[in-house]
């Protein structure tokens, strides 16, 4: 899932390296999503290694170099980066790729709807990355024969990840740890595998073949593992959740305030008291950051606008109320339909931005907006975007339907939620929202959020890495 924001600085694997007891263990780390391509996957994994080290494993980065090397040296320079096809489709269709190779993760190339992405999607099985697969395979087993890796670890989507920790499981027989940020065949992120029965009866076997071979599989939600427990009872002892979270180092643009320390402090980031309310006269600020539909097809932004010019039309004080920002890259179509409310200055369109000042605006806010996209089933994803929003101590005003975002939102009392699709539903919470601040009732989370901090989703997964390893 594309988003707005880039990766912050972390720990090379060089520099981990050296921090780390000799007697250390060595993990290849496959992450197709990793700094500094922008994408809401890269969190999970540049944070995972840059606490692992902390644990007693080093990681050994096996990534793409489509979207360039980290040019500040914070996290790519020690990473293996192999060639993919999609490369060169960059640098030809992208004027800004052959300038420099980084700028195919800030520039779009291929539009959603475009012919060639759609072919792509219909072709490419189990996803465009499957081109990347040879490349990378003849790297891992080069650095593999080195003999000094000690386990597999590949983290998906997108699943041809998983299908080549199959084949390096399968060819070393070295331990290997598959970690599903989101569900494959269940709710599936590439809705094409919705429309195609052959399509998803071949994705449905390669599932099922990973699950058998994988020592452990991990999934981001409860949800996603009791489907995969459904559906491959042998499996059942071999599932694990780790959640996923937030880092307040991240920050030193968040509010004043404790950050969490080795010791294990629960002061996280800001407290709820901390929010900045807006001056007498100024309206209530509603923030989104990170894209809609370039991280998803279906996710799109147009009934919450449509709420807002239906308020809007109804009474024109709404557009002294309330100011929705957009932080991030839109779609065409996504800025044709905000045009009239930018006009009213009820919408600001502030663009691509860096993850520093996409974390301002998400501190500067007093309510965060965040977008699912609709489907007729229960959501098993919680995207990392919400564990930041949560730690901000902000309002969240969801919308989604059922699933994980709505039980975590209910449940930690985080703000309110509404059908994505519902404009009449999402006019009302927004009214809803707006009485409340008025009468000074705006919920926040006060919840201890220690569990999501970012260092311990290491520990456990190093924990993981400590159980196979005993096994094996």
């Amino acid at each position: 899932m594309m988003d707005t924001m880039k990766p912050p600085a972390a720990t090379t694997s060089a520099a981990a390296a050296t921090t780390s007891d000799e007697s250390g263990r060595r993990v290849l780390f496959v992450a197709y999503h990793y700094p500094p391509m922008r994408s809401a996957g890269t969190q999970r994994a540049a944070k995972f290694c840059q606490y692992l080290p902390e644990f007693g494993y080093e990681p050994q980065v096996l990534t793409t170099s489509a979207f360039g090397n980290d040019r500040q040296g914070a996290l790519g320079d020690a990473a293996i980066r192999t060639w993919e096809p999609v490369g060169l489709y960059r640098r030809w269709r992208n004027p800004a790729a052959r300038q420099d190779a980084a700028a195919a993760a800030r520039v779009r190339t291929a539009r959603p709807g475009s012919w060639l992405r759609r072919w792509r999607e219909r072709l490419l099985i189990p996803d465009g990355q499957i081109t990347w697969i040879p490349s990378a395979a003849v790297a891992a087993l080069r650095r593999l024969q080195a003999a000094d890796v000690d386990l597999i670890f590949t983290t998906s989507p997108p699943p041809s990840c998983l299908l080549l920790g199959r084949f390096l499981r399968r060819q070393t027989g070295l331990p290997w740890v598959a970690d599903l940020r989101d569900a494959w065949t269940f709710d599936p992120l590439d809705p094409e595998l919705l429309r195609h029965p052959f399509r998803r009866a071949l994705e449905e076997r390669m599932e099922a073949a990973v699950i058998g071979d994988a020592d452990l599989i991990i999934t981001a939600t409860h949800m996603a593992a009791d489907d995969l427990r459904r559906r491959y009872p042998a499996a059942g002892q071999r599932l694990r959740v780790i959640t996923n979270g937030f880092d307040p180092s991240d920050a030193a643009v968040l509010p004043e305030g404790r950050l969490f320390d080795n010791e294990g402090e629960t002061d996280l980031m800001p407290p709820p008291e901390s929010m900045q309310l807006p001056a007498p006269g100024e309206p209530l600020r509603l923030v989104h950051t990170g894209s809609f539909s370039y991280s998803h097809p279906l996710r799109s932004p147009v009934p919450l606008l449509t709420a807002l010019k239906h308020m809007l039309s109804d009474d024109e004080r709404w557009g002294q109320r309330l100011r929705l920002q957009l932080v991030g890259e839109l779609a065409p179509d996504e800025m044709e339909a905000a045009a009239s409310l930018v006009d009213a200055n009820m919408v600001e369109l502030v663009g691509s931005v860096d993850r520093a000042t996409a974390l301002d605006y998400q501190r500067r806010s007093q309510v965060l907006v965040l977008v699912d996209h609709p489907r007729p089933w229960p959501a098993s994803n919680a995207p990392g975007k919400l564990f930041e929003y949560l730690s901000m101590r902000r309002p969240i005003l969801a919308l989604c339907g059922a699933g994980e975002v709505r039980r975590m939102v209910t449940d930690l009392d985080a703000g309110f939620c509404a059908p994505p699709s519902d404009v009449n539903g999402i006019r009302a919470t927004l009214v809803e929202v707006w009485n409340r601040f008025r009468t000074g009732a705006l919920p926040t989370c006060a919840a201890d959020l220690s569990h999501f901090h970012r260092r311990d989703l290491t520990r456990q997964l190093a924990a993981c890495f400590d159980e196979v390893l005993e096994v094996a």
